[in-house]
């Protein structure tokens, strides 16, 4: 039995860490053909989120009060919505803020129904209030309609 040298098996495990698929051509990266519309599509969506939460992050810092304290706040996609169970106090007031940036509207839920109204948030930068008392065990919803996309900011501030 022949034994092969120990640099054989060195130089097999170089390339495969620098070739992970077999070193196959790329068809789609071939000269003259660009990049694969896969990636490129996911590339330009991540962009367009970054350039939404960026747009509704502004909106919505530029209308919070320095005194107001702030209970929670986030920044979600469209299409996941807002659904949270705040930490808030029974009978005390606050003040709910959304910005959505993209296409489409979305709709601010509480739950129970008498906590707050319901509302619908326009995604075309512009932002909404909502002050409500707290009930209950709280949850707040904003969910997207069919087909809208972007980016939704929001914040609770206690009164």
């Amino acid at each position: 039995m022949r034994r092969r040298p120990r640099w054989f098996l060195g130089c097999a495990l170089l390339l495969s860490a620098f070739c992970p698929t077999g070193c196959a051509p790329d068809h789609e990266s071939a000269p003259g053909r660009g990049a694969s519309a896969p990636a490129a599509h996911r590339s330009a969506d991540a962009q367009a989120e970054k350039t939404l939460t960026a747009q509704v992050q502004a909106a919505l810092d530029a209308v919070a009060t320095a005194d107001a304290p702030m209970v929670e706040s986030g920044t979600e996609r469209v299409s996941d919505g807002v659904h949270t169970r705040p930490g808030v106090a029974e009978g005390t007031a606050y003040e709910l803020t959304v910005v959505c940036a993209g296409k489409g509207d979305a709709e601010i839920e509480f739950t129970p129904a008498g906590a707050g109204s319901k509302r619908p948030v326009p995604c075309d930068g512009s932002v909404v209030f909502d002050r409500f008392t707290a009930r209950g065990s709280l949850r707040l919803d904003v969910r997207g309609k069919p087909g809208s996309t972007g980016m939704i900011a929001w914040r609770i501030d206690k009164l």
